[in-house]
């Protein structure tokens, strides 16, 4: 399938079945798991393709049984310009379309080695019109490479543990009151700040709140998941619940916003 570059190359990486541990600080946990064949002895794994939103120099690698000896970090570029460069594209524009691996963008030009030779020809003012078969965790993600030692031939498991940016979380709340009975629904809130869709993502919590499975955050979006739907009545219904803001409603009226720890006082 074509994946057609737009400003930024606003297209998207899928992940499937990681862990992602939430915390309130600007970094979360992410758990890549990848799985390899190794040999009895020496054996270099990889490439391997991390979150482009990853804080590389973090980056943690352990496997069970097995010596990793070290590793390659093969870095992106933040500008999309220069993450093309060695890259097979094609350009659309003007009546015509031009194939070729990407040697050079200098200024308001492209030079492509094409199979009729060498071609420069100016850069599309939009960047729609450039398109790759490669997919954007390709163009955009850090590569590791891993130098490991085994001691037998088999299927192994690799841990990869990094600090990921742009996924925020808080819990909020909605307390609607009719004929004198109050409802408290719970949510948790998760923002996803980044071009990264995450399928069948495993959520973990540092505060208690109960482990989410399977939960797909789509690029830039906020997801709201209910965890709690009880009636209350006291500061003893409420006492243990984590801390969030609570939305009011009487008879379907919005009334103000509270703090949990402040209700029933």
């Amino acid at each position: 399938m074509r994946r057609l570059l737009a400003v930024f190359l606003a297209v998207f990486s899928i992940s499937y079945g990681d862990s992602l541990i939430l915390t309130q600080g600007k970094y979360s946990t992410y758990i890549q798991e990848e799985e390899f064949m190794v040999a009895e002895g020496e054996n270099i794994i990889g490439p391997i393709s991390i979150l482009p939103t990853a804080l590389v120099d973090a980056v943690d690698i352990s496997a069970d049984n097995l010596s990793i000896t070290g590793f390659i970090i093969d870095r992106t570029d933040p500008e999309w310009k220069k993450n093309l460069i060695g890259k097979f594209i094609t350009i659309e524009g003007e009546g015509r379309i031009i194939r070729g691996v990407v040697v050079e963008i200098k200024d308001r030009y492209i030079t492509l080695n094409s199979k009729k030779g060498f071609i420069v020809t100016t850069l599309p003012k939009f960047p729609s019109r450039i398109s790759s078969h490669l997919k954007w965790e390709e163009l955009f993600s850090p590569q590791l490479t891993l130098k490991v030692n085994s001691q037998e031939a088999r299927s192994q498991i690799f841990k990869i543990r990094y600090p990921v940016r742009g996924i925020n979380w808080r819990v909020s709340y909605t307390l609607t009151e009719k004929d004198g009975i109050k409802l408290l629904k719970g949510f948790i809130v998760i923002e996803n700040n980044t071009a990264v869709d995450f399928r069948k993502l495993d959520i973990f919590f540092q505060n208690g709140l109960k482990t989410l499975k399977d939960v797909t955050l789509p690029p830039y979006t906020t997801k709201k998941l209910l965890f709690i739907k009880k009636r209350v009545s006291s500061v003893e219904d409420v006492k243990n619940l984590p801390s969030g803001k609570v939305f009011l409603y009487k008879n379907g009226i919005f009334k103000g916003i509270s703090g949990i720890k402040k209700l029933f006082r």
